[in-house]
């Protein structure tokens, strides 16, 4: 191409164009070295150790994550001054969105014109080249203190001989483990670009770095490594005494060619102001011999408007069924404690607290309910009412231990309270028109040596639900009848159960009694692998018995004990089948209560 200008800055990686042109056909090399420079004025002072530190709008380019850690809208332009009229024009946005924010990236290099040569070295007019830049990023946070992020961006680029597109990703990683610590990995520049038919390389790199911030003072750490050059470390230090001021400094070997350019110019510094909501921020960048370049820009964070701090709620009541407006006597607590008789209410101005709303009203169940308040939002609330259905509970109560018909009281306590005497000679009762609902049951007998009991029945309108009570007396002792062994064995079999969860409901609903589960046998003696004598097998039937009533009716087990008794203590003669299979037996004894 002839120019020479071109080969001798694209040594330095400074002109993207020319480097481009030189090398397109050339393996082992990457266009658009532009991309090396860093954007933004702030990391460039820094050294352009800005891998974890990324916090502000230039996130997009340094490290995605950081995007995630802008609390609210942010802009930013910055200008950046090269040699031999060269300039970079960078704008910068973050945009809340989700649960992250979205950011915005542009960039245009361009000069304005060089002179061209024929290879006689004759003047051949001028020529000028250009790359831009479109990017978009978003940043998230997925854990406390850590957040990852992304970068898609598209590349164009016009040359002399040639102009191309392409494009590129990067992928960062941004966390915080420890107070004042943050930690950063970035890969940049993904991709590739085409000239026609020929695809070439970016200037892929990877970063890992850290920061530590203290009273004041800010220290980064970069180490970069490009794919298609050396390995570089980065320093940074700032200071801002105020918040309105920020004086850095930073020094960096690499991507610029030190051992050519001198050790000076891998210093960097500058320093930033801050004025209310506007930002300015400067950068100089030496390059040796080169001269100095500078960056400055200006950065704009607009105040969010104010969060509202009240809401309110839109209540309305109506008919479960028709969902007709329903007027009822509303007791609001929370938000606001108030009353009210009406079918449509609302509440505005209500702090951001749970609302607990009650209705009552004439033939209709109660009914509560509760909606969380937000602030700037007023929240509907339909609060939906059933009328009363009427529903009959009917039984009746017996000894537990004769089976025999007893009088006694039952009392219920649920949507409306009430009570019954149960005459001896029926020792029946029947509740009608209950509303439907829970209700809490206590019964108790013709006299205190009964033991109370209490249970929990639905009533559901138009049901009739049945319920017997059995009660037991005070240190009553009860045969479990139909709980008759065969000889020999200790085996519950199915129809076992009907008398024994009778047994357990007893137990459930007489929650303070114990009682002493006692196992029984006919006079024969038995000498079997399993059992050598009565007594082992009189045991062996209490156990079972006890088992049954703690896994299949969930009695608690420090209620039951189990005593086997052999057959010391028979109910009837054994001189029969008949006798014997009676007292094969086990007996439920109420020890305390």
């Amino acid at each position: 191409m002839g120019m020479r200008l071109m080969g001798l800055m694209g040594r330095m990686g400074l002109v993207a164009a020319t480097l481009c042109a030189a090398a397109l056909g050339s393996s082992g090399t990457s266009c658009l070295p532009f991309l090396k420079l860093g954007q933004g004025p702030r990391s460039a002072a820094l050294g352009e150790s800005y891998t974890s530190l990324a916090e502000d709008a230039s996130a997009i380019y340094w490290n995605p994550a950081g995007l995630a850690r802008i609390a609210g809208y942010q802009f930013a332009a910055s200008h950046q001054q090269w040699f031999t009229g060269i300039t970079d024009e960078v704008g910068h946005a973050a945009i809340p969105l989700g649960p992250g924010a979205l950011g915005i990236g542009l960039v245009y290099s361009g000069d304005r014109g060089f002179e061209g040569w024929t290879e006689q070295n004759e003047p051949n007019g001028t020529f000028s080249t250009w790359s831009s830049v479109l990017s978009l990023g978003y940043g998230m946070t997925i854990l406390d203190n850590y957040q990852v992020g992304a970068t898609v961006k598209g590349l164009m680029e016009g040359l002399v001989a040639a102009s191309g597109t392409g494009a590129a990703v990067d992928l960062g990683f941004i966390g915080h483990p420890l107070t004042g610590l943050g930690v950063g990995l970035a890969a940049r520049h993904l991709g590739a670009i085409s000239y026609g038919s020929v695809t070439e390389k970016l200037p892929t790199e990877f970063a890992v770095g850290a920061n530590y911030k203290v009273a004041g003072f800010t220290g980064t750490i970069d180490v970069a490594v490009p794919l298609a050059d050396n390995p570089n470390v980065r320093l940074g230090v700032e200071y801002a005494p105020i918040k309105e001021a920020a004086l850095r400094i930073g020094y960096r070997t690499g991507p610029t060619d030190l051992g050519g350019l001198g050790f000076a110019s891998g210093l960097t510094g500058g320093l930033g102001v801050t004025v209310g909501n506007f930002g300015l921020d400067y950068a100089f960048v030496p390059y040796g011999r080169l001269g100095l370049t500078h960056r400055v820009g200006l950065r704009f964070t607009p105040v969010p408007p104010e969060k509202p701090k009240f809401g309110a709620v839109a209540l309305t009541v109506v008919d479960a069924e028709t969902k007709l407006p329903l007027v009822v006597f509303l007791t609001l607590a929370g938000a606001r404690d108030t009353s009210a008789t009406t079918d449509e209410l609302t509440l505005s101005g209500l702090e951001p607290v749970e609302l607990k709303v009650r209705a009552v009203a004439s033939g209709y169940l109660p009914k509560e309910d509760a909606v969380r308040v937000i602030a700037g939002r007023e929240l509907p609330l339909i609060v939906a009412m059933e009328r009363v259905k009427y529903g009959t509970v009917k039984g009746g109560l017996f000894d537990a231990g004769t089976k025999q018909h007893i009088g006694g009281r039952v009392v219920y306590r649920g949507p409306v309270l009430g009570e019954e005497a149960v005459k001896p000679e029926l020792g029946t009762y029947q509740l009608r028109n209950l509303p439907s609902g829970d209700y809490r049951v206590g019964i108790t007998g013709p006299s205190e040596d009964y033991i109370p009991q209490s249970c929990t029945l639905q009533v559901t309108g138009g049901v009739t639900t049945e319920r017997d009570f059995y009660l037991a007396r005070k240190q009553q002792t009860i045969v479990l009848d139909g709980v008759n062994f065969e000889t020999g064995k200790a085996d519950i079999l199915p129809q076992f159960d009907t008398v024994l969860n009778r047994a357990g409901e007893i137990l459930r609903q007489s929650p303070t009694i114990k009682v002493e589960l006692a196992g029984h046998t006919d006079p024969r003696e038995i000498n079997t692998k399993d059992f050598p004598d009565n007594w082992k097998l009189s045991q062996a039937r209490a156990d079972a018995v006890r088992l049954y009533l703690i896994e299949k009716c969930g009695v608690a087990a420090d209620r039951l004990t189990a005593h086997g008794y052999a057959d010391t203590q028979p109910l009837g003669p054994n001189d029969t089948e008949a006798g014997m299979a009676k007292n094969r037996r086990t007996e439920f004894r109420i020890l305390e209560q």
